[in-house]
């Protein structure tokens, strides 16, 4: 009777016997990486897998980023960037005698505003200007204004002078680098043949530029997913439209694509992503 007792117990541990998942961290917090572990623990089990990159609850913002990605024969490590609050599971698969298995482990994400934030205190009304307070600013002003005057009457003398220029060394104008890939893009338009992968390139760096000096900061070196993003956070472009440029984009510069379209197309989506991005 105590065999079969035994081997009860036995068997039934093997069949919820679970993989062991962890992550170093207590608390998270958008923003910081997270490192997670998974062993498994059943002779069963095998495949174990994950795929490195972006991970989308939606075609607009990526909720979750997995890199680092470390297999063994049973265990795998990776670390992943969590860009949005909230409550995740992470997308790792095995396979149980043949069947699908998924992480069961929920991680949950805080954010680092706690929503009690209070806005900023009236500041304290300025001390009057009375006294030798008064004086030192009078002082401080007259100086001020013999600097501009005298930097005013300067240039109205350095305006005043004749300047020769030698045509020999006279520098070339050079086109602004927004103005080139806006010539560049217009005249492969003029093209008979125009090729749809292309023209995306073509409209995703000029995009990148444009906007790179609206908003004062280098946006060429982002991807297409993390351009977006930045936009959808710094300006008042509407959601559908650039989570609509977004699928055009994955469809189009990174699928098989080596379709040809005409000239009046080529043009159509043009305009109307100008028309869309106020360009």
């Amino acid at each position: 009777m105590a065999k079969y007792i035994t081997l009860f117990f036995l068997t039934t541990i093997s069949i919820y016997a679970l993989p062991k998942e962890s992550v170093t961290e207590n608390d998270i917090y958008v923003g910081d990486t997270v490192h997670y572990q998974i062993e498994l623990t059943d002779s069963d089990e095998h495949s174990l897998d994950a795929t490195e990159g972006e991970v989308y609850d939606d075609d607009t913002v990526p909720s979750f980023k997995i890199f680092n990605i470390v297999k063994e024969k049973s265990k795998l490590k990776t670390s992943i960037i969590f860009y949005k609050p909230g409550d995740y599971t992470i997308p790792v698969t095995w396979k149980k005698n043949d069947e699908p298995m998924k992480s069961t482990l929920t991680l949950k994400v805080k954010s680092q505003l706690l929503g009690n934030e209070t806005d900023i205190e009236d500041i304290e009304p300025p001390i009057n200007f009375s006294g030798p307070y008064f004086f030192r600013l009078f002082i401080i002003l007259l100086i001020t204004a013999i600097n501009i005057y005298l930097l005013y009457a300067l240039y109205i003398y350095w305006k005043s002078k004749p300047k020769v220029v030698d045509a020999l060394w006279e520098k070339q104008p050079t086109l602004e680098e927004k103005t080139k890939r806006l010539h560049n893009l217009e005249t492969y338009l003029q093209t008979n043949k125009i090729s749809e992968k292309k023209l995306a390139f073509k409209i995703s760096e000029y995009l990148k530029e444009a906007f790179s000096k609206k908003l004062g900061q280098n946006l060429l070196g982002k991807t297409d997913s993390e351009f977006l993003a930045e936009l959808f956070d710094r300006t008042h472009i509407n959601d559908s439209i650039l989570r609509e440029l977004r699928i055009y984009f994955r469809k189009t510069k990174y699928d098989e694509n080596i379709a040809e379209i005409s000239k009046e197309q080529a043009v159509a989506i043009w305009e109307k992503i100008k028309q869309d991005f106020g360009l």
